[in-house]
């Protein structure tokens, strides 16, 4: 038995170590979030469908303040599916918040309840309610482990089959490992990302700050281009992407001289070719970088027509890049509810008509992808709840 054991909690341990080399290998690509993480981890070491494991986890963490503890209950559903429980919090004070500690500074506990109670009934009144009603059938056993890190927190595991045993908890040590040494580095790639989004921010603010309305025009089509993607079903990575990358979309601008750019009337055709060359400029500043990827498919296409009539390529249908006709139909909406220097601001009834009917300017068969049209007509009441959210948060 001890032998099967064992050869058990390698595989578990070896299964951790993969998840673990494989998020490393992704961090540069992939954004995760502490539940996904959770998911993924929990599902190695968690029983159902012939594996030994616990019946359900408790993950709980203290708050950097010391003033609350929080954790969530985790356990199988049909043996497939890592399901989670609302939030538990309890007070760092309370008896079991104690006990937690007293485990923690221990390394790790194992217990079986015949091996310190009378009965499973009296052992129950080791548990937090909230864990008792999630777990459902009673405990018999569990292990605790503290989680090392900047948020200091523990695993405790519940119902293993049989007795809980050291083979069990090095599993379970192991699992601390791998989710506090993740944890604290998804944090720090939170803080790159912000950083990042920060800089490109500031350059989109930095090339259009000749314009009116800059800081509320870039942010606007950012949630514009986020809420057509979104609704569009497209993957999460894009649609996060695009919610900050479509403010990108006339860095090129920067190159154009701004006695063009803010002149009252209509453009000379001189003029109007310098503008048309904004989106290669800023496909040239932008570079090659991957991470700016969708930046630069933005800035390159915003001004690419449907049916091909738009510049600087010409591209035609769904050879212009997704990114770059979702920024497209954004941008339009916002130049329509805005002032310029040539125009009076629109109301959204009066955008509507427009991209319902066109203009002299617009023309939305000709101009707009067919989906992307039919997605902003489901929506067109989020865009006017985003444009006048940030109208009235930034005037």
């Amino acid at each position: 038995m001890s032998l099967e054991l064992c050869e058990m909690s390698l595989k578990q341990t070896q299964d951790l170590l993969r998840l673990t080399d494989q998020t490393l290998q992704d961090i540069c690509c992939k954004r995760f979030t502490s539940e996904e993480l959770y998911v993924e981890v929990l599902g190695k070491v968690l029983g159902g469908k012939g594996r030994r494991g616990p019946s359900s986890i408790f993950l709980v963490f203290q708050e950097h303040d010391g003033s609350l503890c929080r954790g969530r209950v985790f356990h199988m559903k049909e043996g497939a599916l890592v399901e989670r429980s609302e939030e538990i919090t309890f007070d760092p004070l309370s008896s079991y918040a104690v006990n937690l500690v007293h485990a923690q500074e221990q390394e790790n506990v194992v217990v079986n309840w015949a091996d310190r109670y009378e009965s499973i009934e009296a052992f129950q009144d080791y548990f937090h309610p909230g864990v008792k009603g999630f777990v459902v059938s009673p405990i018999t056993n569990f292990i605790t482990c503290r989680i090392s890190g900047e948020t200091p927190g523990a695993i405790i595991a519940f119902n293993y089959p049989g007795r809980a045993t050291n083979y069990d908890a090095d599993v379970l040590r192991s699992m601390a490992v791998v989710i506090g040494s993740l944890l604290t580095l998804s944090d720090e790639v939170s803080a790159t990302e912000k950083a990042f989004i920060y800089t490109i921010e500031t350059l989109a603010r930095a090339c259009e700050a000749a314009e009116e309305d800059t800081g509320r025009h870039i942010l606007r089509v950012n949630r514009y281009a986020g809420a057509l993607a979104a609704n569009m079903g497209l993957p999460i990575d894009f649609v996060e992407t695009i919610s900050y990358s479509a403010q990108m979309h006339d860095v090129g601008k920067i190159k154009v001289p701004t006695s063009i750019l803010l002149k009252e009337g209509s453009l000379n055709d001189q003029e109007m070719e310098q503008i048309k060359m904004h989106p290669i400029y800023g496909e040239q500043i932008l570079g090659d970088s991957p991470r700016l990827r969708i930046a630069r498919e933005i800035a390159i296409a915003h001004h690419e027509n449907w049916d091909g009539s738009g510049y600087p390529y010409q591209l035609k249908g769904e050879n212009i890049p997704l990114a770059g006709r979702i920024a497209k139909l954004a941008d339009v909406y916002d130049a329509l509810r805005s002032k310029r220097s040539y125009k009076e601001p629109l109301s959204h009834e009066a955008a509507l008509a427009i991209f319902r009917n066109g203009d002299s300017r617009v023309n939305p068969q000709a101009h707009f992808d067919p989906v992307l049209l039919e997605t902003f007509f489901k929506i067109e009441h989020i865009f006017a709840k985003i444009y006048e959210s940030f109208d009235q948060k930034l005037s």
